[in-house]
């Protein structure tokens, strides 16, 4: 397929099925005053998103997760995504909804449509999926963010890692969003790279408002822990802050936001949905 042919979006609906993971970053989070997010939570390049997501007031806080999914199903075939949304923002239309900030996809068709379609400020990036040497039913995963597209490379160090292990002596229930508050995404327009046709990075003039509340199928626990080397620690007499900066961490603070999720989140084991057209709110 060649890069043009490989950059036309697939119009939505897409109906998918996937695996997944939800790593709980906060529950009922409530910010402070002037509390913002860290640029790190950020594409470099989306300055449009960043200023509505870190204005006066703009991060209400609430439930922030990471979500870790490989579609076996969609339009455009298999693909895996690693997305962040920390939790609610207020917005210029609707009561404040959660918000992707940040997110890396294996394919580049996928990255095209995901702006196109939903606003969804994808990026490209490597998932390498291996079996762990350390927990014979855990699985380790790593994202390497794409660094140049002629030829295309990544870098060399993943900006995400993460050992995933599962809960088995609990088996997966029927699960669906319905049952969940919130499950819509409101996201800002988003900016154009100088070579889209090359990166992907394809702008958008309009929010879009996305409903995800039709997922539904199979889900139960599973363990998370960090795999990539602890912050150079600082001496301190608080045994609390020793012990945190000693901690594994899952992300590098660069290329994805270094936030550390609850050591139990969701595992879908089977995820099936709809992802809709979404509402075009207004222009820039």
């Amino acid at each position: 397929m060649s890069i043009a042919s490989a950059n036309e979006p697939v119009p939505a609906p897409w109906a998918v099925k996937a695996e997944a993971w939800w790593f709980v970053t906060s529950l009922g989070h409530k910010p402070e005053v002037g509390e913002t997010l860290p640029i790190s939570y950020f594409p470099s390049q989306e300055k449009h998103l960043y200023q509505a997501s870190t204005e006066e007031e703009a991060f209400r806080g609430g439930r922030g997760s990471i979500t870790l999914i490989r579609y076996t199903e969609s339009p455009i075939g298999s693909f895996d995504e690693l997305a962040i949304a920390p939790g609610e923002f207020t917005n210029p239309y609707e009561q404040q909804s959660h918000r992707v900030t940040r997110a890396y996809v294996s394919s580049l068709r996928a990255v095209v449509s995901g702006r196109n379609n939903w606003g969804l400020p994808r990026e490209l990036a490597e998932f390498v999926f291996t079996p762990s040497l350390d927990h014979p039913t855990g699985t380790e995963v790593r994202v390497y963010p794409a660094i140049s597209f002629s030829p295309i490379a990544y870098a060399s160090s993943p900006c995400f890692a993460a050992l995933i292990k599962p809960v088995s002596w609990l088996p997966a229930i029927p699960t669906s969003l319905a049952h969940y508050p919130q499950v819509k995404l409101c996201q800002p327009p988003l900016e154009a790279s100088s070579e889209p046709s090359v990166d992907g990075l394809v702008g958008t003039t309009k929010w879009h408002l996305l409903d995800c509340s039709e997922a539904r199928g199979h889900a139960r626990p599973f363990r998370c822990e960090g795999l990539l080397p602890p912050l150079e620690e600082v001496p301190s007499s608080n045994a609390h802050t020793n012990k945190s900066a000693s901690r594994k961490r899952m992300a590098d603070g660069v290329g994805f936001s270094d936030v550390q999720p609850y050591t139990i989140g969701v595992h879908w084991t089977e995820l099936s949905m709809t992802l809709p057209q979404a509402v075009p709110l207004a222009a820039l």
